[in-house]
């Protein structure tokens, strides 16, 4: 057995002990017959224990990375997988279920064979699997069902430009419009340089990484894999909806507002007539909570018909002058209250305007998640914590490609 081999099996071997170590001070210490000065000792012993690993692990790192000389094995049975192929195995959904129900995580599982290939993922996708900021890349089946879930739960992102990026920072590059045409020359005459140019200016772009603790019953955990992911699935997306229909809220905000309560026909004509560029008027979306939809329903056109009309290919989406209504719960789209008291007024935000041009929500690599079954409050309640992490960002493009209006409800 060589030294990286041997370095493996007593991390796995001590992170048993220790896991079992922690079970059994947890029990010592809810037991009142048990003095505190035998809880202390065991206590001290069990960071001894983490202190070990520890240092098992760090120089685990370091013989890898001495070792390391950047040649990949060749060959059928030596050839790296793709990171998709690797995400929508069998063995790695497998894995995946099986560090969730033995609180395995990037720290605790090197050396574990059963879990390899849950590291191999994120060496792939350029993560560190030593890395203490983050967990293991899903499986394909619940990204996927994640992917699914937010459309059904109608999220804000959809009307607005999504990439996915591997840099958690960097920048994009646009170009502003040109604003003069070709010039006239006479026949067999000089062609001047145009003063008017292209101009490009770089928009930069930052992402920050979200995450959460989901507690897991171990019935739940222990149950066969497809409940266990179709649970993580619907729960996360509806965090992840939750939390990037937030961050676009917050940047529509950064607009001003113009009340358009008197004539809220008029200020809606306005904004697509004159206040929107025609080619962003053309495609624009009109984005407002329930409150903003429950006053739009209830007006009537200058020929006193309802300013809503329903879509004739869908019967579920309403358009106003051609544009898609798009409604957004009033939790999620709160109203603004101003003043106190009786004379306080709330009103509903319309957003008018292209969103893909206006911002684009920026989304690092995988969702990733880790859990544990001894840590926070995992062991009092006989559960897995889960934490679950994303890295987003919204970027503003084109803040001329959105204009908000606002209306007393």
């Amino acid at each position: 057995m060589n030294e990286l081999q041997r370095l493996m099996n007593e991390i796995t071997n001590l992170g048993n002990q220790i896991r079992a170590a922690a079970m059994a001070l947890a029990n010592r210490a809810m037991d009142s017959n048990v003095s505190i000065d035998d809880v202390k000792k065991d206590q001290a012993a069990l960071d001894a224990m983490k202190q070990r690993l520890a240092a098992l692990q760090a120089a685990y790192d370091v013989q890898v990375q001495t070792a390391a000389d950047g040649v990949q094995p060749t060959g059928s049975e030596g050839q790296k997988k793709s990171l998709k192929d690797m995400l929508k195995s069998n063995e790695y959904a497998r894995a995946f279920a099986y560090a969730i129900q033995n609180g395995i995580g990037r720290k605790n599982g090197r050396g574990n064979e059963q879990v390899k290939i849950l590291y191999d993922a994120l060496t792939e996708s350029g993560g560190t699997p030593v890395g203490s900021d983050g967990g293991f890349l899903v499986p394909e089946d619940i990204d996927h069902s994640i992917r699914e879930l937010r459309r059904t739960l109608n999220p804000l992102a959809q009307y607005f430009g999504e990439e996915n990026v591997t840099a958690p920072t960097g920048w994009r590059v646009v170009d502003t419009a040109p604003t003069r045409g070709l010039v006239d020359v006479n026949e067999m005459g000089q062609i001047n340089a145009n003063d008017d140019k292209p101009f490009f200016k770089k928009v930069p772009y930052s992402t920050s990484k979200k995450a959460l603790i989901l507690p897991v019953s171990n019935e739940l955990a222990t149950d066969n894999v497809a409940n266990l992911f179709a649970y993580l699935s619907q729960w996360f997306a509806k965090k992840l909806v939750i939390t990037e229909n937030a961050m676009l809220v917050a940047l529509l905000r950064s607009l001003t507002a113009v009340d358009i309560s008197t004539d809220p026909l008029a200020g809606i004509k306005k904004a697509l007539n004159v206040d929107l560029d025609p080619a962003i008027a053309a495609v624009s979306t009109i984005i407002t909570n329930q409150s903003g939809f429950n006053e739009l329903d209830n007006l009537l056109d200058d020929n006193k018909r309802p300013l809503l009309q329903p879509d004739p290919t869908n019967a579920t989406v309403n358009r106003i002058k051609g544009h898609t209504v798009a409604v957004a719960s009033d939790a999620t789209l709160p109203n603004v209250t101003s003043g106190e008291g009786q004379s306080a007024t709330s009103a509903a935000d319309i957003f008018i305007g292209d969103g893909k041009e206006f911002a684009t929500l920026f989304r690092v690599g995988g969702f990733e998640l880790a859990s544990t079954d001894i840590g926070g409050s995992a062991w009092r309640t006989n559960s897995t914590e889960i934490r679950g992490i994303a890295r987003l960002g919204v970027t503003l493009f084109d803040d001329k490609a959105m204009v908000r209006r606002s209306l007393t409800v």
